[in-house]
């Protein structure tokens, strides 16, 4: 079990997000501006953004990352493989892309398969990670999807795009553990204080996704380094 011990500790397992569809220029500067401040491991944002963010990041230690396929996830395998290319080509260190969830319903596993490998074969020296929408998916199919990213290399699960308005259970954080030990995962969608966050942390989430990482970190300032 991962105890956080200081607030550097915690800012450097958050990916702090803005992926709204109506974020203006305004909000991605805030969000850049708090990551810095925090020393956040990285911002994710759209990628419409990711030159901006690049040229605001400039020299600084946090990461760039954007999402591939978002947030539904439909797209075709080659259509993901396109926008992860054009991204890697913009500047990002990491990719978030979602898987086709259509796909895992109808037990179609070789598309989730393809659609793994091609991102996989252009992100091949960057972080990539697998949103699987655990929250939306029975406990067999969060098994076979994640042994495929497993096999395809991919670095990360990632439990859900956010949008699907439900928080990660800690009992699927659980069987992503137990189902691939050796992947990490980033948990993400409603963490919104440092209780929430701590308990998955605490279960085996490697990342924590949020755009509420200003309020956590100093919920954690307040609460437990003033103790």
């Amino acid at each position: 079990m991962v105890q956080i011990k200081s607030s550097s500790q915690l800012a450097n397992i958050i990916d702090h997000t803005n992926l709204s569809n109506v974020a203006t220029k305004s909000d991605i500067e805030h969000l850049v501006k708090q990551a810095k401040h925090y020393d956040f491991y990285s911002v994710v944002v759209a990628p419409y953004y990711i030159e901006y963010v690049k040229s605001l990041l400039n020299s600084c230690s946090t990461k760039l990352c954007t999402v591939v396929g978002f947030p539904f996830g439909y797209v075709t395998p080659k259509t993901k493989k396109k926008e992860a290319k054009i991204a890697i080509q913009k500047g990002v260190h990491e990719i978030d892309m979602v898987i086709n969830i259509n796909a895992v319903k109808s037990k179609d596993y070789e598309t989730i398969r393809e659609e793994i490998e091609k991102v996989r074969s252009v992100a091949v020296d960057k972080v990539l990670k697998v949103i699987i929408e655990a929250e939306l998916l029975q406990k067999e199919e969060i098994v076979n999807v994640c042994k495929i990213a497993n096999e395809v290399e991919a670095d990360f699960i990632k439990t859900s795009t956010g949008m699907s308005g439900l928080s990660p259970k800690i009992s699927n954080i659980n069987l992503i553990k137990k189902t691939v030990p050796n992947m990490k995962i980033k948990a993400s969608g409603g963490i919104k204080n440092y209780k929430i966050a701590k308990k998955l942390i605490a279960a085996g989430a490697d990342r924590i996704g949020t755009s509420s990482g200003d309020l956590i970190m100093e919920e954690y300032k307040n609460k437990i380094e003033s103790d």
